[in-house]
């Protein structure tokens, strides 16, 4: 049995109650395997991560022992980059765990190897709606560089995805691989070379499930 973490996202409800929620997608994804179960991370302080302004909040070390005993981590898509996110991230690929890094999660795994991170901002920058649609529909195509991970996944060159995202990563980056890009440039996907299985797609690989969503999800738990 294999235990993944997916990072939990923090908001206000309704009655203004702070809640730290899972995206149900990303569980469903992950449960279509038998011998997978999933948690949520979760801040170990007494901060809950709505009081505190996007990247700015505290992560306590004791978050270590539960990260510990996770086989790997996805960082989902959502609104704000927290370090939260961050730090799973670097303790994926310091101890070399497979992360998965969806829309968001992966532009925050982007940001973190910006060549200039004193100058990082994440930028909006749609002509068209080619990049704002339906989970449940594609969207655009990608082509997916030869040599990569991903490829030696897919299989395929060229593949149809989803698109819900804002913003874009449109930066220079160290060490990861860019893998794949949308017709329009706009990068979709990125690995790192030297890790077994550290990958961010733009698209929501848990909203289609196609044949290709279950490539990746094998891979990941591989």
């Amino acid at each position: 049995m294999r235990l993944i973490g997916i990072v939990g996202r923090a908001y206000y409800n309704k009655d203004n109650q702070e809640i730290i929620q899972t995206h149900d997608a990303v569980r469903r994804y992950l449960n279509l395997k038998d011998d997978v179960v999933c948690i949520t991370l979760l801040p170990t302080n007494q901060e809950c991560l709505t009081n505190l302004e996007p990247g700015e909040d505290y992560v306590d070390p004791k978050l270590d022992y539960i990260l510990d005993k996770c086989d790997g981590f996805i960082i989902p898509g959502g609104t704000y980059l927290y370090h939260f996110d961050e730090y799973v991230i670097n303790y994926a690929i310091e101890n070399d765990k497979p992360l998965l890094a969806i829309c968001l999660g992966f532009q925050m795994l982007c940001s973190m190897f910006a060549k200039d991170r004193n100058k990082f901002e994440m930028e909006t920058r749609h002509s068209d709606d080619s990049h704002h649609g339906r989970g449940d529909e594609y969207k655009h195509e990608i082509v997916i560089e030869e040599g990569t991970k991903l490829r030696s996944i897919i299989g395929e060159e060229k593949i149809r995805v989803n698109s819900v995202h804002n913003d874009i990563v449109d930066f220079e980056m160290n060490t990861l691989k860019i893998t794949a890009k949308a017709p329009d440039g706009v990068i979709e996907a990125v690995e790192h070379p030297t890790k077994r299985f550290i990958v961010g797609l733009q698209w929501h690989p848990e909203y289609l499930v196609d044949e290709y969503s279950l490539k990746i999800l094998d891979s990941f738990l591989r």
